[in-house]
């Protein structure tokens, strides 16, 4: 109850953001769901057969649309409470229940129309059924593995990551060899449509080792940093509400950052560095070292080599699986203090989790983009002849807004030489009684903010509009001929 009701308060307070609204197109919501658009899918097409099932049947609100990590994110307060008990043993139940009921990061994604929340849900049922599995031989229970296994697989391919922990339950379990060969038919019969579709789209040639050039890297110089670690376990531990935000990091010089929230970050690393390594002595007295290693130090390593090879950028969400294991090894210390040090190291966790609910819930500053509001503001003082220019991300600005006004993107990059924005700008607004101008997320194309600065040297007159994660400009006619005229 304590979890669903953290989920589901405020479930749709905020509008999507740009990955969720990913989610949405990508799946048909609103409209049709064919197979192919399922094989096209390589994000999840479990996941996005479920939301788009969802949307048909709830609508296609905000809350509708993340009900379903938020049902998942409840469901996996059960499955952690039982795997708990089979994984670290009965005494450890009750605390894992506990973390993931409260946990701030999984009731983050809890909140969001992704796949991660279904993906950490796969994670622990396709862990308790091989454990079940390890204590009898079962023809069904094998089967049931062998199903959970594929459903991790179809929610992210990032569950791969676990394969060789799976492997090394399978083969404890001392499965009869058919048996090994037919689940893994099973499993490559079920992928073979989007293990297919990937080899087509990912170029896993840039995987290339160390001084070996086979192509451009995917990302020029490396995205890597050696903070990417910490600044991960930092948010499996407290959430994204703690400490630096998302846009503080994306924006900012990631050091000053960092300095001014150095208070949280240091209390959050005691605590729940302590935590740790009182957790991973417990796993090691219990013969679960090796599990652990498996379950998160390969994982780790695997996601950055990826990163340092700038195959996909290092994000603690690639991470989704070694939550569950994670929140087993804190209850796995809770579950071997005393009681002073339980209560001591509770109410310090408590009071790091409850900051950072907070923060979630009422701060705007650690929330997602405000486009639905852009789109209000466009909706209400839009006037028939003007258009509308969306820089950055554009597809959520297109999928709130959806008014008379005509609309396209402009490619935010222009903005690296003034002569070529204003030009572009002035194509694109050409006949236009009026521009209105939606910045968002422009830290990766304008990091120095160089749009900003054009429109303030260039229209210091323009009316402007800030909202969280979003920045709106209006030029009306007048702004618009001295546009043409110096473009």
């Amino acid at each position: 109850m304590v979890a669903a009701l953290l989920r589901c308060f405020r479930l749709g307070a905020q509008s999507l953001w740009i990955d969720e609204v990913f989610s949405v197109t990508n799946t048909g919501v609103g409209g049709t769901l064919t197979v192919r658009d399922l094989i096209q899918d390589i994000h999840g097409p479990l996941y996005g057969l479920i939301l788009h099932l969802t949307a048909r049947a709830l609508g296609t609100g905000e809350w509708a649309l993340r009900l379903p990590s938020a049902l998942a994110g409840v469901a996996l307060v059960a499955v952690l409470a039982v795997l708990a008990a089979r994984w670290v043993g009965r005494e450890a139940a009750g605390w894992a229940a506990w973390l993931a009921a409260l946990s701030p990061f999984l009731i983050w994604y809890s909140q969001e129309v992704r796949n991660y929340m279904l993906l950490m849900l796969c994670t622990g049922l396709a862990a308790l059924a091989l454990l079940e599995l390890q204590r009898a031989w079962r023809p069904a229970r094998a089967v049931l593995a062998g199903g959970a296994l594929g459903a991790g697989l179809l929610t992210s391919f990032s569950f791969a990551l676990l394969a060789p922990l799976h492997a090394r339950w399978w083969w404890t379990a001392r499965p009869r060899p058919l048996w090994t060969l037919g689940v893994a038919l099973a499993l490559l019969a079920l992928l073979s449509p989007w293990i297919l579709q990937v080899s087509h789209v990912w170029e896993f040639q840039r995987l290339r080792p160390a001084g070996v050039e086979t192509g451009a890297p995917l990302r020029g110089d490396t995205t890597f940093h050696p903070a990417a670690v910490p600044f991960a376990l930092h948010a499996f531990a407290v959430g994204y509400t703690l400490g630096p935000s998302l846009r503080e990091l994306r924006a900012g010089s990631p050091g000053a950052v960092v300095a001014r929230h150095a208070p949280e970050i240091l209390a959050v690393g005691l605590v729940f560095g302590t935590l740790l390594v009182l957790g991973v002595r417990a796993l090691a007295r219990r013969g679960r070292l090796a599990d652990f290693l498996l379950w998160t130090a390969l994982p780790f390593a695997a996601v950055c080599y990826f990163a340092v090879r700038n195959f996909k950028v290092f994000h603690p969400r690639y991470l989704a699986v070694c939550m569950p294991a994670l929140l087993m090894t804190l209850a796995a210390a809770f579950a071997d203090r005393g009681r002073v040090t339980r209560i001591a190291l509770g109410a310090a966790v408590a009071g790091l989790w409850g900051l950072s609910l907070i923060h979630l819930y009422f701060d705007p500053h650690y929330g997602k983009e405000d486009y639905r509001g852009a789109a209000a503001l466009l909706a209400a003082r839009g006037r028939a002849g003007e258009k509308v220019l969306a820089l950055g991300a554009p597809d959520p600005v297109f999928y709130y807004y959806r008014g008379p006004l005509a609309a396209e993107p402009l490619w935010l990059g222009f903005a690296a030489r003034p002569e070529w924005l204003a030009d572009r700008m002035g194509r694109a607004l050409a006949g236009a009684e009026g521009g209105w101008l939606v910045v968002s997320r422009s830290e990766d194309l304008d990091p120095r903010d160089a749009f900003g600065t054009f429109m303030a040297t260039r229209f210091p007159d323009a009316e402007r509009f800030t909202l969280e994660g979003v920045r709106v400009w209006h030029l009306d006619g007048r702004a618009l001929a001295r546009l043409a005229s110096r473009g």
